[in-house]
């Protein structure tokens, strides 16, 4: 290759204090052999100008290059003290390219970090295309990712604050299924943290490890049912309003109606439901709204229940969850707080066990229903972040560590904004037009 050639490859691999010695193709992949140029340099101890000694190889994985992985061969230099008498001796020249005892480069470490933080991509996937072990990307994952996932302003001030718990590994002989708490900034639809556990001591941790600065700026927090997370935000937030989620509030009727379906039906039959059993043809039905039914789905309902409810008991069930539903028909706080008292008073008077367990469950959370009334807080946002979460789980093909989900989640969902951590090379080029020209085709 030319003098141009040579310009040119060194334009493409772009790492100031570098020159390109030679390029070649070898077992499919592309490998660099570079230099530095540095000519002087200074005895760390003494400060007077060392001589150089030789050179050793080091391999080291890039980005890839043209679809093959690419390998830089550095001839390391090393240096040594003219002075016998300075403690020095010899040393190694290092890069700010280059980790020490790392395989990657920094760009190439940074890029994968991006793609299994913003993309959700496999790290053995990655692993795969740069040609190296799967704990060198995870590696190079946690050494730039953790900066970015601790930054304190990639929280900053959260006043709706949103809790939800998704599972973390399942249930095996050794162990229950394990659970983890996603809290999330509502306001701006991002991930704030993973907790371990779900119970009211790890929420109460967390809680106790915050700022009381941002702790005081929290006014409203939306979570589901769960006693654990009522009593966990005790002492830390109990100024700010606790919001019971609609969707959850609403689920707790759907789930009234279908235990009272699923014990009518086996006391009337003495069997699970089968394909033409009324009540089980009936069963998506009921749990649709009465206002999205047509005249067909209304009338398929009165004749389930007129063949396969003879106390009314499931009737009793489908009106209770109405009831429910219709708090959220409003938007003003007195006429929802009228309607939920409504519906606590039917669930308590009501002779069907579960139903009255409805009613107990309405009126203990009853503060926390109307809350969203006044507040407008839900835990939609928190709804959709976890379907990220399950993606991050899917494609990481299950976790044993905890710290290495926690990071890869909030890495995708904790809201960083890529392009502004965006590395410049040293010959002034981003990242992103390093990886455009690694893609235009020049060797080949």
């Amino acid at each position: 290759m030319g003098d141009n050639g040579i310009g040119l490859a060194e334009a493409l691999v772009g790492l100031e204090g570098f020159r390109v010695l030679d390029v070649a193709e070898s077992n499919g992949e592309v490998m660099v052999r570079i230099e530095t140029i540095a000519e002087l340099e200074a005895c760390p101890e003494c400060g007077r100008r060392a001589e150089s000694q030789d050179r050793m190889e080091r391999h080291l994985r890039d980005l890839p290059c043209f679809g093959r992985p690419a390998r830089l061969v550095w001839r390391v230099r090393r240096w040594r003290c003219r002075r016998p008498d300075c403690v020095a001796r010899t040393w190694t020249e290092t890069s700010v390219h280059v980790s020490a005892r790392t395989v990657l480069t920094r760009r190439a470490g940074w890029e994968a970090t991006r793609q299994v933080g913003a993309h959700a991509r496999p790290v053995a996937q990655l692993a795969r295309e740069l040609g190296v072990e799967w704990w060198t990307v995870m590696n190079a994952v946690i050494e730039h990712g953790t900066p970015l996932v601790e930054d304190p302003a990639r929280v900053g001030r959260v006043t709706q604050l949103g809790l939800d718990e998704t599972s973390f590994l399942r249930a095996n002989r050794a162990h229950p299924t394990s659970y983890v708490t996603g809290l999330v900034d509502l306001d701006r639809r991002v991930m704030i943290d993973l907790v371990e556990g779900n119970g009211a001591a790890d929420l109460r941790e967390w809680l106790g490890e915050r700022d009381p600065a941002w702790r005081k700026a929290t006014k409203s927090v939306a979570l589901d049912l769960a006693e654990s997370y009522r009593s966990g935000l005790s002492p830390h937030l109990d100024h700010a309003r606790r919001v019971a989620d609609p969707f959850h509030v609403v689920r707790v009727a759907n789930r009234c109606l279908d235990t009272v379906r699923r014990r009518v039906h086996n006391e009337t039959t003495g069997h699970r439901g089968r394909r033409d059993d009324p009540l089980y043809r009936i069963r998506k039905l009921l749990l649709k709204g009465s206002e999205r039914l047509d005249d067909r789905g209304s009338d398929r309902i009165l004749l389930g229940l007129r063949f396969g409810d003879p106390a009314d008991e499931v009737l009793g069930a489908w009106l209770a969850k109405e009831s429910v539903r219709d708090v959220y028909l409003t938007d003003k706080p007195t006429d929802a707080a009228t309607l939920l008292d409504k519906a606590i008073t039917g669930c308590s008077e009501d002779d069907v066990p579960e139903i009255q367990a409805l009613g107990r469950t309405l009126r203990r959370w009853r503060t926390e229903i109307l809350g969203h009334h006044e507040t407008g807080a839900s835990n939609g946002p928190t709804e959709g972040l976890n379907l990220l979460v399950k993606k991050v789980k899917r494609c990481g093909h299950g976790f044993q560590r905890f710290e290495h989900y926690r990071l890869r989640v909030l890495l995708h969902t904790g809201g960083i904004a890529w392009m502004s951590h965006v590395k410049i090379l040293g010959t002034g080029q981003s990242w992103g037009l390093a990886w455009r020209c690694r893609t235009v085709g020049v060797w080949g």
